[in-house]
Parts: C-alpha cells; structure tokens; sequence
C-alpha cells in the first residue's frame, strides 16, 4: 500500500515539474458531484494551468472522493450478495487534459461561456473487496485494488464572473472502473485563478 502511494506520488511531482516552467495563473476548483446511483454522492478538489500559453489546452490534477457507492452487476456473482447492497468509499487521483471553446459574440452573456472537454486517468487510491472468515474456503475477492488506472472523460459548461471567478456544471464518466462497472456524475463547482495573468 505504502509503495503505490509513493509510486502515485512520485508520478504527480513529474507530472507538476513538466508543467510548471510554462504555469501563468494555476486555477483551482472544488466540486460536488451527485453520483448516478440513489443514495451516492461526492466532491473533488482540482488544480491545472494551460499548456505552453495556449488559452484552448490545459492540464488538471483533481482528487476525488465518493461516497456510498455500489457495484455494477454483482447479481452475476451472488444474488445474496447484491441484495446485501454492498457500499463503498471511492478515492482517485485523476490527471486530465483538456480543450477548451470560448464562443465569440457580442452578447455579454455567450463571451461569459467556456465549454470544456477533458480526457484523462483516474488512479484509484483505496482497496476495496470482500474479506472471508477464517473457515470459510474462498479467497478474497478484490473489486478494484489500490493503483488500478482506469479512463475518465468529463464535459462542462462554465460561465466567468470575473478574471479570477467563475462556476461551472458539467458530466463526468468513468465508462469503466475496475469492477464496479461504469460510474457517471453531475457535478456543480466553483473555479478560482490565482497567480499572474498573461492574456487575460
């Protein structure tokens, strides 16, 4: 356990050094997600800059924490089992990259706009299976394991209320994590920039 965390913080330092010559005015963000099962939810905490001073491309390190979530198909290894209605707590790392659209026009409100895609890997931080008693013959069974890498996609809509401030809504998905099956999420957050601003 201790060792994938060193490897995942070793590959988040790498991933801050490449970038950081090239930072202007680092953008953090906090959001909340209300994830596509009945009782799941969560929030995650994010910061990126652009790539090379290009308004359109970016990069973004977020943590990510949800709650209260179950697995996707378990009544294919157990109906006793799905009914149980097993919950977890989900933990990631996501390193994203994106694009970004800023419509032009000469309405106050569209210059306001930003629509964003972003393609990436979420790494998961947590352990999570079922642990059997002593006298029952059956190993362990792993749903997703500490380091598994796993695709994530989001898109969102942002509207600036400022140089620095804006909020934004938008999608997440993750088409396949580990053994839980796909997970997806709406998601409400708030933007802040903060450093120097060129091209702004």
């Amino acid at each position: 356990m201790a060792k994938n965390l060193q490897y995942i913080a070793q590959l988040l330092c790498l991933f801050m050094v490449i970038f950081h010559g090239n930072s202007h005015a680092l953008e953090s963000s906090v959001q909340l997600h209300k994830v596509d099962q009945e009782t799941s939810f969560g929030y995650s905490l994010s910061i990126g800059d652009e790539f090379f001073q290009q308004k359109a491309f970016n990069w973004q390190v977020s943590y990510h924490r949800f709650e209260h979530v179950t697995i996707a198909d378990l009544d294919d290894i157990s109906d006793v089992w799905d009914k149980a209605g097993f919950e977890f707590s989900l933990q990631t790392i996501d390193l994203a990259l994106g694009y970004r659209y800023y419509p032009r026009s000469y309405d106050k409100l569209i210059n306001s706009l930003m629509f964003e895609l972003q393609l990436g890997a979420s790494v998961n931080l947590s352990e999570h299976k079922l642990v059997f008693r002593p006298d029952f013959d059956r190993d362990d069974i792993f749903f997703a394991k500490q380091g598994d890498i796993n695709p994530v996609l989001s898109f969102s809509l942002q509207k600036s209320f400022s140089k620095n401030s804006a909020m934004h809504i938008g999608f997440k998905h993750y088409p396949s994590f580990s053994d839980f099956g796909s997970i997806s999420t709406l998601f409400i957050g708030f933007n802040y920039r903060f450093g120097r601003q060129i091209g702004y």
